[in-house]
């Protein structure tokens, strides 16, 4: 009876690990082998003009000129300068409007629609809209502040002012991800400790520390997480509105690692090194903002 018992259990394992078989070797071609290869790739010396049998053996020589390239940093600064800000600006603008929708019950199917909107547009779509509108000479924003007696602003050409309007550009476009993520967090919250701590005197500030906030943190973590990764990653809006210019001021890191493999120079081995680096760069950036949302979270 036993062994019967272990013969059936033993081909039921069997039968779980051939349904899997599927999705693991799926998971091997399309994952794991690229990483695999990239990895490989990124030791040799690669030039696609060169050809194939022109690929040389260097070592760790791509990393190594990693930490001397200019344009690297600076495109990494760039990144950090433009995720840092958007993410800061689309949380708090995101909350707001998530604390609204919220606590509005009428009218506000036209404010929902304002947020929701910018998020079926594609990154290349909203980059060129928003090229269009920003153009020194004949865009609608200048129109207006000519309009309005002010002074015409060099949006895409001024390096001082170019990275605001790609924050603009981001925020103006994903604000809505996070205020539905956050909304959603507060919609599932249970109403009989709200109304537990109204009937105790807890004003909006206390309302809004000791209950929404704690409730909507693991939200806030996903949301903030999720955020950061595809705000690190940016490279359409930098692409489409001002090609990484001028002098670099808008040079994204994403960016500047298709510009050395698949741009300008098609040095595949030392662009794949910088995505490795600049991977691991981000996931260590993304853990460090879960561990700062978790602060106090036990307490």
């Amino acid at each position: 009876m036993n062994g019967q018992i272990h013969t059936q259990l033993k081909k039921r394992r069997i039968e779980g690990y051939l349904y899997t078989l599927p999705s693991v070797l799926i998971f091997i071609c399309f994952v794991v082998y690229p990483v695999l290869y990239g990895l490989r790739t990124s030791f040799f010396d690669w030039n696609w003009v060169a050809g194939a049998d022109r690929i040389r053996f260097v070592g760790f020589e791509n990393y190594l000129q990693i930490f001397t390239d200019f344009y690297f940093w600076n495109a990494l600064k760039n990144t950090v300068i433009f995720a840092a800000a958007s993410l800061i600006i689309e949380f708090l603008l995101g909350l707001g409007c998530a604390m609204l929708l919220y606590k509005t019950k009428r009218g506000s199917l036209p404010f929902r629609t304002m947020l929701i909107f910018p998020l079926t547009i594609s990154d290349m779509v909203a980059a060129i809209m928003w090229r269009m509108m920003l153009d020194p000479s004949s865009g609608i924003i200048n129109q207006i502040l000519t309009g309005m007696h002010l002074p015409a602003v060099n949006w895409l050409g001024d390096a001082s002012v170019v990275m605001f309007s790609l924050i603009l550009v981001e925020c103006w476009w994903m604000t809505g991800n996070i205020t539905l993520i956050l909304l959603s967090g507060l919609q599932s919250m249970p109403v009989e400790q709200l109304e537990s701590a109204k009937i105790d005197g807890a004003n909006g500030w206390q309302l809004f520390r000791y209950l929404h906030w704690p409730h909507l943190r693991p939200f806030a973590e996903t949301a903030l997480s999720l955020r950061m990764i595809d705000l690190l990653r940016v490279f359409a809006i930098s692409w489409a509105i001002t090609g990484g210019g001028p002098v670099r001021a808008s040079e994204v890191s994403q960016l500047y690692i298709y510009t050395v493999g698949l741009g300008k120079y098609l040095n595949i081995g030392y662009s794949i090194a910088m995505a490795i680096l600049f991977s691991i760069f981000v996931i260590i950036i993304v853990e460090l903002l879960k561990r700062l949302i978790r602060i106090g979270a036990s307490k």
